[in-house]
């Protein structure tokens, strides 16, 4: 039995596990970005080309299997040409958990004035512990610095119910991930909720409430 929640695997070959990040969107949907092998090789994903939920698969499950192309091999034997030339190697990434269902519920009967859905980056590793890297809010873009508290709590302002994640962030430039003058740069002290199956924060991430 597979007990590993986040892994690559090809026909007939044994499951490697890895480290995935992900973008998870204001709908519910999770797009993988890209994802590191044990041996610490990058592999940057081009192409999405399906999203399967494994109770459809042979060996069933919960989770969700994506079929992708990368930039660098990984003991795939199958490979493309995009439309430049560059060569592109064919991967199934599974994301073996309840939380990767691949079936947003929550809907606008969740939603309140206070509350604002957003689109979150996150690393998750291959025993299902996760660290999160980026999020935005209004457009603009914060990166994670310091995870300061995770805990069950719901929003005063808002409601809901979820994991509160206490963070330090800084505001990044859409440009450059990194900041010329680091001790300058704008910083948040932020509350992001984990609500099932979509991220938010109150409408004022100043307040980490």
């Amino acid at each position: 039995m597979i007990t590993m929640m986040i892994y690559c695997k090809q026909p007939g070959e044994e499951p490697i596990p890895i480290t995935v990040r992900l973008k998870w969107l204001p709908d519910g949907t999770i797009h993988p970005l890209c994802y590191w092998l044990p041996d610490d090789s990058y592999h940057e994903i081009k192409y999405i080309h399906n999203m399967t939920p494994l109770k459809y698969l042979r060996d069933g499950g919960v989770g969700v299997r994506f079929k992708v192309s990368t930039t660098a091999p990984g003991g795939q034997r199958s490979f493309r040409c995009d439309d430049k030339g560059i060569v592109l190697y064919d991967n199934c990434l599974y994301l073996a958990d309840n939380r990767f269902c691949g079936k947003p519920f929550i809907d606008e009967r969740y939603s309140h004035n206070a509350k604002e859905y957003i689109p979150i980056v996150i690393d998750v590793f291959p025993n299902g512990e996760y660290g999160l890297v980026s999020f935005w809010v209004q457009g603009v873009r914060y990166s994670v610095e310091k995870t300061l508290e995770v805990a069950k709590r719901g929003s005063f302002a808002a409601g809901g119910i979820g994991l509160r994640h206490k963070v330090e962030a800084r505001l990044v430039n859409e440009d450059d991930d990194e900041c010329p003058d680091i001790n300058n740069s704008v910083r948040r002290l932020a509350a992001l909720y984990f609500e099932v199956d979509k991220w938010w924060v109150g409408r004022s991430i100043t307040a980490a409430e």
